[in-house]
């Protein structure tokens, strides 16, 4: 009896504080990077195996693969910087899966990602260097009128409780937008923290009704074309691919993302965070690499404006969380 009462007991705990956890995690508890001394355990064979350049990169002084933001971001710089100090950097754009996989494969002395690195990303002798981060603009359809969301009507709407655009309340011009939603996700990088995951932690969170893309064309061409859509994607990326439509920039919390002074003090809460990184393992370790990636660092100050970038440097000036060169936490 005594037994069955203390399951009993148990079992209603976890009806009170089950729901309780998956609702703070649902609403509050998002994930944004990963903690920077946990990570990979490779073999020792892995760890004595030297960096080894693929056909692309053979004859280079140095070979440096990047993501989709930061290759046209820097590419102009590092070209100048090749030639000032007569090096061969061998460059290649790719995405962060292609920075992963050339890193486990050490086929590269540098590689970018657009993310927070994954507990997967962190392997042995690997070291990340956060360049800047990007604010993550929400998208409408151009015909909807409203201008501003808060962070919580974005995350209701991605899952699926707000329906119809008539439930924002108060419509701008006191005018209701009587549209259903139609949510838009391109679900990239799902191992690695932050960016789209800032939004809902997870994609058994969004609603059943989220239409995925596989591109950032289509992501930019869906929404613009259909009026109750709402997508998301960096300032940058609106500006590569606009040709493929002009999908209007909402305010978050009356924070546009355009406004790059607000998004330094983390006021802004989408993102991405741009990292590129070195190795420090005796037998990994590029000077030249580490030469360049202090000159990126340097100079992403001074990154065009079209890049929307804010700096670490910025970022450290308004108190974001620093172990080392790494971003670890908002202000």
């Amino acid at each position: 009896m005594q037994a069955q009462r203390f399951f009993f007991g148990v079992f209603l705990l976890l009806q009170i504080v089950v729901p309780t956890l998956l609702l703070a995690g649902d609403h509050d508890l998002f994930v944004k990077f990963t903690n920077p001394d946990k990570g990979m355990v490779k073999s020792e064979v892995w760890q004595n195996t030297p960096i080894k350049y693929d056909t692309w990169a053979k004859s280079a002084d140095i070979a440096v693969a990047l993501d989709q933001h930061l290759y046209p971001t820097f590419l102009p710089m590092i070209k100048t910087y090749a030639k000032k100090h007569g090096l061969d950097i061998a460059l290649r754009e790719g995405t962060c899966g292609t920075s992963e996989g050339l890193l486990n494969k050490k086929q590269v002395d540098i590689a970018g990602f657009c993310c927070p690195p994954s507990f997967t990303d962190r392997l042995p002798g690997l070291t990340f260097h956060t360049i800047g981060i990007a604010a993550l603009a929400i998208l409408v359809n151009p015909e909807n009128p409203v201008k501003n969301l808060t962070t919580e009507q974005v995350r209701d709407i991605f899952r699926g409780k707000i329906t119809n655009w008539n439930q924002i309340d108060p419509a701008p011009e006191k005018k209701r937008f009587n549209m259903p939603v139609r949510p838009i996700g391109r679900l990239h990088c799902k191992t690695r923290p932050g960016h789209w995951r800032s939004i809902l932690d997870n994609e058994d969170l969004f609603s059943p009704s989220l239409i995925e893309v596989g591109q950032i064309s289509n992501m930019i061409s869906v929404v613009a074309e259909y009026k109750g859509a709402i997508g998301y994607e960096v300032l940058w990326n609106l500006t590569r691919f606009k040709n493929d439509g002009s999908p209007k920039v909402v305010s978050i919390n009356n924070i546009s993302p355009y406004d790059s002074a607000t998004v330094a003090k983390g006021k802004y809460p989408f993102y991405r965070v741009d990292n590129i990184t070195t190795w420090d393992s005796p037998n990994l370790a590029s000077i030249h690499a580490v030469e360049l990636v202090n000159f990126i660092s340097e100079k992403s100050q001074n990154a065009d404006a079209v890049f929307s970038l804010v700096s670490a440097v910025e970022l450290r000036n308004n108190g974001w969380k620093f172990k080392n060169n790494e971003l670890i936490g908002e202000p």
